[in-house]
């Protein structure tokens, strides 16, 4: 990356595990693609407890030559941060795979019945 990895926390005091777990899936994403300028990471624990708990939300936003990646995962199946981070980071995964594709022009195209053409 061409900058460093912004890592912001609402609400909540990170853990050790919780910085290493992004910092190891930011690194998963680099190999991905060569080309990420830069990657912000936000793990927000909502103040509103209610009856579900604190539930946590995690945004990511990947900036790529052209454009920005952005995935905003809220985890509300009785999970904790750290598997809304991990399925977070699954998701922008795949936009990196999506993109890159795009990139070198290996996008599926649909294909349309013999008698349709």
């Amino acid at each position: 990356m061409d900058r460093p990895l912004e890592l912001l926390f609402h609400n909540m005091k990170p853990s050790a595990e919780l910085k290493k777990l992004i910092h190891e899936r930011t690194e998963r994403l680099e190999k991905l693609d060569q080309h990420i300028i830069g990657c912000r990471v936000t793990v927000d624990l909502s103040k509103h407890a209610h009856r579900s708990g604190n539930i946590p939300e995690v945004h990511i936003e990947i900036q790529v030559p052209g454009q920005n990646l952005t995935v905003s995962h809220k985890h509300n199946h009785g999970g904790d941060v750290l598997t809304a981070v991990h399925n977070a980071f699954d998701a922008i995964a795949i936009q990196v795979k999506k993109y890159k594709a795009r990139k070198a022009g290996r996008v599926k195209q649909r294909e349309l019945p013999e008698d349709a053409a």
